[in-house]
C-alpha cells in the first residue's frame, strides 16, 4: 500500500501484493470483472480497506464506463468514474490497471474527497473538472497514482491530437502530466505525483497494455479520517 500523507483524510494505492487471488489476479486484485473469483475479490477488497483502517461493508465503487459521471458515495456498482464523500469513514474505491486513479481532497474549508478512475477519454473529456467540481468550492490537493507511463503509453495521432502538443512524444502520451495540467486548470492548487508506471513494474501492479483482459487491477481507496 502506498499512502497519501494529507491530514484529515485516509488514502491508498494499492499494489497487487497481500491478497488471495492466484495466477495472472495473484495476488491483490481488486476486481471481477476480468474473471476472477468474486469471494476471492471480495476478500481483497476487506484485506485493502482493513490495511487503511476503514470498513469495507460500506465501501462505494463504480462501473467504470470510461466517462465523466461523478457520483456521491453510497452506491456500488453505478456506470461512472468517479466518487465523492464528505461524510467521514465512508471508503470510495476506484480501480486502475494503467489508467490513472486520482484523489482529490478539500483543504479549505469543509472536508470532502473525490476518487477518479482516469484513462484517456476521461482526460479528455473532462472528468479531472467533475470531480474537482463535485467536491465544491474551497482550496485543493490531489495525488495522481501508478499509471502507465509516457516510456511505455504509445497512443495513435487521433488519441494524441486530444491533448497538448507537448505532451505527445515519439507516439508516447504522457497521462501524469496531462493528469496534472488538468487538475491546476480545475483550480487544485497542490498536486502530488507518484510517477510509478504499472507497465514497467510487474511485480507491484497489473497492467492492461502488458498483459491483456487476463489481469487484475489495483486502486485507490479513500476517506475522510
Amino acid at each position: 500500500m502506498i499512502r497519501w500523507e494529507q491530514p484529515g483524510y485516509v488514502v491508498g494505492f494499492t499494489t497487487r501484493s497481500g491478497g488471495v487471488s492466484e495466477g495472472v489476479y495473484a495476488s491483490l486484485n481488486l476486481t471481477s470483472g476480468t474473471g476472477d473469483d468474486r469471494s476471492r475479490v471480495a476478500v481483497n477488497r476487506r484485506i485493502a480497506c482493513s490495511e487503511l483502517g476503514l470498513d469495507h461493508d460500506r465501501l462505494s465503487f463504480n462501473r467504470q464506463v470510461h466517462s465523466t459521471v461523478v457520483h456521491r458515495a453510497g452506491s456500488r456498482g453505478a456506470d461512472g468514474d468517479g466518487l465523492w464523500s464528505d461524510v467521514p469513514g465512508e471508503p470510495m474505491l476506484a480501480l486502475g490497471a494503467d489508467c490513472l486513479p486520482i484523489a482529490v481532497a478539500r483543504t479549505g474549508g469543509g472536508r470532502a474527497l473525490a476518487v477518479l478512475h482516469a484513462g484517456w477519454r476521461g482526460l479528455a473529456d473532462g472528468l479531472v473538472a467533475a470531480g474537482v467540481a463535485a467536491l465544491g468550492d474551497g482550496a485543493k490537493a490531489a495525488v495522481v497514482g501508478p499509471a502507465i507511463g509516457p516510456c511505455c503509453y504509445e497512443v495513435g495521432e487521433d488519441v494524441a491530437a486530444l491533448f497538448d502538443d507537448d505532451l505527445t512524444v515519439a507516439g508516447r502520451l504522457d497521462l501524469w502530466a496531462a493528469a496534472e495540467r488538468a487538475l491546476r486548470r480545475a483550480g487544485v492548487e497542490r498536486i502530488e505525483r507518484l510517477d510509478l508506471c504499472t507497465r514497467c513494474h510487474p511485480e507491484l501492479f497489473f497492467s492492461h497494455r502488458r498483459d491483456g483482459r487476463a489481469r487484475g487491477a489495483q486502486g485507490v481507496i479513500g476517506a475522510l479520517a
